[in-house]
């Protein structure tokens, strides 16, 4: 039902083997929440210039979100090339670390643990290949990166879109009761005046040309047809967005703004105790349904 709609959130991971260069690639890519787009890419310290490439890769698969991607390269030559020594660079960091530690007055005693964290550190990796070389492949694992993470922020899109669906729905029939209470509220606020003006043993009758105009001014500053009206147009628009073909969480997110306005605007000119506790209700549901809009792209 809502094929387009995407969430911000999501996770993904691709592999391909670069069999003639004896490695595997590994992509991993998430996202979360960002107003706008936001891209951090890492790979092998070694490589350079691969930036442009990968962000070509990417191009609209994103449209706003702090999206991480890191890539990963494995030797599938079995264990005992997983970690070459590189001992000469092992040893002079060694010796600065003790000669900055004795100058510190502090003791250094290296165990087993700090050596092998050393060791990868500084690992000799003059055998992994140039990262142009392994490019299709980097490209098959990013492309499957790509479609897994999409998977996954679609699914959640479609639960969001659900979900806000139905609070729309609780919104609209906040909206219907306020109008159904509202109606009539110029005659009840006709009577309750009159009443009023009796209890001050003031008599006036109902044609009266002072009551008519109290009266009328009542009606005009409490006439929330027009805010009514508009809600009804924002419910039905924010609706639309869930299934429109583009990404729509800043238009959603604007529009929630829009309706606040509307419902603070209804409580301000009503008078009615009801209506006060829709508008509260309405605004609780309101709050709930913005916070869901921050997931959407």
């Amino acid at each position: 039902m809502f094929p387009q709609m995407r969430s911000m959130t999501g996770f993904g991971r691709g592999c391909a083997d670069a069999v003639d260069a004896g490695v595997r690639i590994q992509i991993e890519i998430n996202s979360v929440n960002k107003k706008t787009l936001d891209v951090q890419i890492s790979a092998p310290r070694e490589w350079s210039g691969y930036e442009a490439t990968c962000n070509e890769w990417m191009s609209g698969a994103f449209q706003r979100g702090r999206v991480n991607v890191q890539i990963k390269v494995e030797s599938t030559q079995g264990g005992t090339e997983s970690l070459a020594l590189n001992t000469t660079a092992m040893a002079e960091s060694l010796k600065g670390l003790r000669t900055f530690a004795e100058s510190q007055g502090l003791e250094f005693s290296p165990d087993s643990g700090f050596l092998l964290d050393l060791a990868r550190s500084v690992k000799d990796s003059s055998g992994l290949p140039d990262w142009k070389t392994l490019k299709d492949s980097i490209q098959e694992a990013f492309q499957a990166a790509l479609a897994d993470i999409d998977s996954m922020r679609v699914q959640e899109g479609a639960a969001l879109a659900t979900d806000l669906t139905e609070r729309i729905a609780e919104l609209e029939s906040f909206r219907q009761q306020i109008e159904k209470n509202s109606t009539g509220s110029t005659l009840r606020y006709r009577d309750a005046l009159l009443e009023r003006l009796k209890q001050l043993k003031l008599e006036l009758d109902v044609s009266d040309e002072r009551v008519l105009k109290e009266v009328a001014i009542f009606a005009d500053r409490s006439d929330i047809s027009e805010e009514t009206t508009r809600l009804a147009c924002h419910f039905e628009q924010f609706l639309s967005f869930l299934n429109a073909d583009e990404a729509t969480g800043r238009k959603m997110d604007f529009l929630c703004q829009e309706i606040h306005r509307e419902l603070n605007t209804t409580g301000s000119k009503s008078n009615d105790i009801e209506v006060t506790r829709l508008v509260i209700e309405g605004k609780n549901a309101l709050e709930r349904i913005r916070e869901q809009v921050q997931n959407i792209e």
